[in-house]
């Protein structure tokens, strides 16, 4: 726990979470109440978005392979087009079809930076400590899952909904910035 790189690991979970959280649990009424959608398309963009993210994990495992040392460097990579991504759709640039489409996209960015995230965290885990870094490294979902609803349920209460999208895109981009981070520290203690 002394580690700063289990922290900017942890800050790593937390971030990418919060957003993960804004997706699941308000892109349904976000889409509907943005783009007019019904319940049945709105759910099944969301649906397509976790089908996306499954096969951009694939994809992304052969990414990890192909690229082990680069790990951070492709999970700030997937990241960042994911947060471009999810900023497209708060702008409603390509209407309400573009948008689900957009959306779903985002699933696939996010899945692809999945298997090279934890080779990234293995990384940065000293020998001996893995269960304890996993342990507290992880837990960082738990913390994400939980604090998402409260600052962006708030968003949602006040009709804000492309800023909910928007706030979600710029809390991806600052688990860029931590994953950079677990790199840099993870480079300098080796």
């Amino acid at each position: 726990m002394r580690l700063p790189v289990v922290w900017w690991c942890f800050a790593f979970f937390l971030l990418s979470t919060v957003t993960l959280a804004v997706v699941q649990n308000f892109s349904v009424p976000i889409l509907k109440e943005l783009h007019g959608v019904s319940l049945e398309v709105a759910s099944l963009t969301l649906t397509a978005y976790m089908l996306l993210g499954a096969v951009g994990m694939l994809v992304g495992g052969f990414v990890a392979a192909r690229f082990p040392a680069l790990s951070d460097r492709v999970v700030a990579s997937c990241m960042c087009a994911a947060a471009v991504l999810m900023a497209l759709c708060a702008s409603g640039l390509f209407g309400h079809v573009g948008t689900l489409w957009v959306l779903a996209a985002t699933g696939f960015a996010v899945g692809v930076g999945g298997p090279s995230r934890d080779l990234m965290i293995k990384k940065a885990t000293p020998k001996g400590a893995t269960g304890r870094v996993y342990g507290l490294v992880y837990s960082g979902l738990d913390v994400g899952f939980a604090l998402s609803p409260l600052l962006f349920g708030w968003f949602m209460d006040k009709g804000w909904y492309s800023a909910t999208l928007l706030g979600a895109a710029t809390v991806m981009l600052f688990s860029v910035v931590a994953a950079l981070g677990v790199g840099r520290r993870t480079e300098s203690s080796a």
